[in-house]
């Protein structure tokens, strides 16, 4: 059944969004005061309409199938953003027109009109098209209150808005309380599809917030591309679905590599808001409060950790403890080697609003529990790795983030809540096979079994590793299979064992 737009979407005209402003960084701050970052504003019955269905687009139960239409023009607009940013070392924030996205959920079919569209991903985003023109698969992100009225992006094309109510409602769009859609294809083969999707839920089981996603079918102007995975974006609305009034509205930033790791480390890292067009990009990219922030947490934070007498009250005064034990011993049994420990990449850091504390929140966890493709840095695929190690595994050098030196290695702060919540994980339900199979990889397999074939060739995508399967390579030193799924708990909770 097809369903109208509005229906879905809880639109309200009376919303005042953040805007998008000039770029911040680390030595030219907005002194302003943090505030509070208006949100979106619902009627009750829209609200609980656009969280049921947010919450079937991300049931595994549910098969979703996205289909995307879009003219040849703006593919080959994607393909000459890639190239033109590629060039400076950058990333394209521009997003193309996407004629009309169909998604749906079971039974039900949902059409939005006028989306954006664009490439996503660090190393591994590629563009639309190889040299020989062929099609690569990709990762893109969907954004539905795009307005196209940037004349520097899109000159002769840009959309004039006469009617300022109706640019008003196309920036308070929203499909199921998202603004924004993001689709990775399974590039590093995992073959249960379904190792990413449960470490998030391990996480949230274990009290840390994650991105919600899910599975889906991905078309493209009627060619099939295959089984992609689909996530929610970490940004304020993600924030006020997990934390309680007095906790939102704080600074969220996105930690990553620029020309180092994001470390911790005060006089290495830098912090700001990303500009692409200037190829300008930080460790730690602000991701709500751009107008607002003053960066005084961050600062305090990494002030705080840098000193060389540091207290367990101060420690505990910039950091939430209790989740910081509790994700170090989640991340330990997740085996990642490019996560915050070991290549100092793949997270978020958030800041209480109220009490200005800081947690680390999980993100892009495609090479966890065993998933070595293209790359297994420390030999085993993190299998014979010590939860007290101090090597960073990912660069295979010394441990220099003071979150890991002062929590558990040298000062010990947290050491004893991180041992207990290392029993509570690997005796947990988690890191057994039984639990993986029946209640996610069956599923997804009886969902996109048949679907896993595109059905057009892809110059990036290797046949034969798209199928449904719980084997895994016998050699952990593999980079060209994965482990399975099952070996690699044996072999990690052999390891915990051994070290504890």
């Amino acid at each position: 059944m097809k369903r109208l737009l509005s229906v879905v979407l809880g639109i309200s005209l009376s919303v005042c969004m953040l805007t998008s402003c000039t770029n911040t960084g680390k030595d030219k701050k907005n002194t302003n005061s943090k505030g509070n970052v208006s949100k979106q504003s619902y009627s009750d019955g829209d609200r609980d309409e656009a969280m049921a269905i947010y919450d079937a687009l991300f049931n595994l139960d549910n098969k979703i199938t996205l289909d995307v239409e879009i003219s040849d023009e703006e593919l080959n607009k994607l393909q000459e953003d890639y190239e033109e940013y590629d060039s400076m070392r950058s990333k394209s924030p521009i997003y193309r027109r996407a004629d009309k996205v169909t998604i749906t959920i079971g039974e039900d079919s949902y059409e939005i009109e006028d989306v954006g569209i664009r490439l996503k991903g660090n190393m591994s985003r590629k563009p639309i098209y190889d040299d020989d023109g062929v099609m690569n698969l990709t990762h893109y992100k969907l954004s539905f209150n795009e307005t196209f009225d940037d004349a520097e992006y899109y000159g002769d094309d840009v959309e004039k808005w006469d009617d300022q109510a109706a640019r008003d409602e196309r920036k308070a769009r929203r499909f199921a309380t998202l603004k924004t859609l993001d689709i990775k294809w399974n590039a590093l083969s995992d073959q249960t599809y379904v190792r990413e999707l449960y470490s998030h839920d391990m996480m949230r089981d274990f009290g840390i917030p994650a991105q919600k996603m899910n599975l889906s079918n991905l078309n493209m102007n009627g060619d099939h591309l295959g089984v992609v995975k689909i996530y929610e974006p970490m940004d304020g609305e993600f924030i006020d679905k997990n934390y309680d009034t007095e906790r939102q509205d704080g600074d969220l930033f996105k930690a990553k590599w620029t020309y180092n790791g994001a470390t911790y480390e005060e006089d290495i890292v830098t912090y700001g808001i990303d500009d692409n067009d200037a190829s300008q990009t930080y460790n730690y990219a602000l991701k709500t409060n751009k107008k607002t922030s003053d960066y005084s947490d961050i600062e305090n934070l990494l002030s705080t950790i840098a000193k060389e007498d540091i207290t367990k009250e101060e420690f505990e005064s910039v950091l939430d403890t209790e989740q910081l034990a509790m994700f170090m011993a989640v991340n330990y049994f997740l085996g990642g080697p490019d996560d915050y420990r070991n290549n100092y990449n793949n997270h978020f850091l958030y800041f209480y609003a109220d009490t200005s504390q800081a947690v680390l929140l999980p993100y892009d966890y495609d090479r966890v529990l065993g998933v070595t493709r293209k790359w297994n840095p420390e030999g085993t695929g993190m299998t014979y790795v010590s939860p007290y190690s101090d090597y960073a595994e990912g660069l295979s050098r010394e441990q220099s983030n003071p979150i890991v030196i002062e929590a558990i290695l040298e000062e010990k702060f947290i050491l004893d809540e991180y041992k207990a919540d290392l029993e509570e994980v690997v005796n947990s339900k988690w890191l057994t096979s039984e639990y993986f199979e029946e209640n996610y990889y069956n599923k997804a397999k009886a969902n996109y079994e048949n679907d896993v074939e595109p059905s057009i060739e892809l110059a990036n995508v290797e046949m034969d590793m798209l199928e449904f399967s719980l084997e895994g390579t016998d050699n952990i030193a593999s980079d060209s299979e994965n482990i399975s799924f099952d070996d690699y708990c044996t072999l990690i909770k052999e390891a915990y064992e051994e070290f504890k």
